[in-house]
């Protein structure tokens, strides 16, 4: 079953059966679809393994995004407990309203898309059902179909951290970040940042852009870049602006001192993202 929500600038499509992702997001003014898009191989359940083959549209990942374990939680999947799992429906979806909910033992997870005016608002809340505490991280994961001569900005986060080296952005050592490299261009990146108040992520193209703003609780922000490097068998092209709680991607390593502000006792948290379209474009030739 697949969920659709429109508004009279955007129409958001769901998958409740696998994990729920967002898995198209279009400017309904420029026709623009702003995810990759691509097919759901495998069955859904508690195994539903992540790889090159699911590596597209908008995913949730809790309460980890890497494969790994934690004492509260016990062996945890690549993208963690919700993705890949069956989610509910609650009630009637309006046309621009859907809740749905990942209902497992020890927790609920739950998310709220709003689309209203020119943007979308997801709005998350998660409930703790279990007699222990349980400390958890969070990303938005969502993949974006871009190309050349679109452009990467960042808000309110000078600095990047790849591989433990601190950079200005968007300074690297091989180009200047803010310009979306081509599928031949063999670039990987992996970084994270602080994200403090005020911080949000844009990618502006010819015909407008795309927006991405959080609630000031998510004090993290990771962004993946991958122009034809990975996977080496089948090169993608992929940038994802990632939203996040801590600048990590693994429960364990977020236990030291410092990382972890996230923890349920028997209460609820909540947080948001919103996206909306922008009309704001790069000049068509400027980014040669």
């Amino acid at each position: 079953m697949t969920i659709t929500l429109a508004s009279d600038r955007m129409r958001v499509t769901m998958e409740p059966a696998f994990g729920a992702p967002i898995s198209s997001l279009t400017d309904l003014r420029s026709g623009r679809q702003w995810l990759v898009e691509g097919p759901y191989l495998g069955q859904p359940g508690d195994e539903a393994g992540y790889g090159a083959a699911q590596a597209w549209a908008w995913d949730e990942c809790f309460p980890t995004i890497g494969k790994g374990s934690h004492p509260a939680w016990g062996a945890l999947w690549d993208h963690g407990a919700v993705w890949g799992r069956p989610w509910q429906i609650a009630g009637e979806a309006e046309p621009g309203l859907c809740t749905a909910a990942c209902n497992a033992p020890d927790f609920v997870f739950e998310r709220v898309l709003i689309l209203e005016g020119a943007a979308m608002t997801a709005q998350y809340r998660v409930t703790n059902r279990a007699a222990r505490p349980l400390p958890y991280l969070w990303n938005q994961h969502a993949l974006l179909a871009t190309a050349p001569p679109d452009e990467l900005r960042l808000d309110g986060m000078p600095a990047l951290v790849t591989d433990g080296t601190h950079r200005d952005w968007p300074h690297h050592p091989a180009r200047n970040l803010t310009k979306v490299g081509t599928l031949h261009e063999g670039l990987m990146q992996k970084s994270c940042a602080l994200a403090p108040k005020g911080a949000a992520a844009e990618v502006v193209a010819q015909d407008g852009g795309i927006r991405f703003d959080w609630s000031e609780d998510l004090t993290a922000f990771g962004l993946w870049v991958d122009f034809g490097s990975w996977p080496q068998d089948r090169p993608v092209h992929q940038i994802a602006v990632v939203p996040a709680t801590a600048m990590v991607d693994d429960l364990a390593q977020a236990e030291r001192p410092g990382q972890l502000r996230w923890r349920l006792p028997v209460v609820e948290k909540g947080w948001s993202v919103r996206v909306p379209p922008t009309d704001e474009s790069v000049v068509k030739g400027a980014l040669s």
